[in-house]
């Protein structure tokens, strides 16, 4: 009897406890990011995040900035600094990224201009389908200058 018991409890340490989609989520109408616009800061929200014993709906797991290109491309950054993981926010006096906690900038196309961060911000997968945009969620490695998944 202590065998399926011990199974039972020790059975999350050998799996992966904790999943978010990999699929790409919805964020809203493409129409609404517009050439030349300053980027939008969209929320991501998994449909359903499921650890080991139980799941929650509608989950905020990150941020993203989306901004459409010149040539009508869309575009999107993580909102998470890749030199230590703050907040990025858009400088629209400045016309760039800012990192609050050390001064990090980057430019409207996500490169680095100053700061401790050694890249620029952390590209996200983009897709349209039927008018909607579609985010993938992607988490990087803090620090270093290659932009590397977790």
């Amino acid at each position: 009897m202590l065998v399926p018991v011990t199974r039972l409890v020790l059975a999350p340490a050998d799996m992966q406890t904790v999943t978010v989609p990999t699929e790409p989520m919805d964020v809203g109408d493409e129409t609404k990011f517009r050439v030349g616009a300053d980027p939008r800061r969209v929320d991501l929200i998994a449909p359903v995040v499921q650890d080991a014993w139980s799941a929650a709906h509608d989950v905020l797991i990150g941020s993203a900035w989306v901004r459409r290109e010149q040539d009508g491309k869309l575009k999107a950054f993580s909102a998470v600094c890749p030199h230590l993981g703050c907040a990025v926010g858009w400088d629209a006096t400045a016309k760039n990224f800012l990192c609050p906690c050390h001064d990090s900038r980057f430019d409207p196309a996500g490169g680095r201009m100053t700061g401790p961060a050694e890249r620029g911000l952390d590209p996200l997968p983009v897709e349209v389908k039927d008018g909607r945009l579609r985010l993938s969620w992607v988490r990087y490695k803090m620090g270093g200058s290659k932009a590397e998944p977790v």
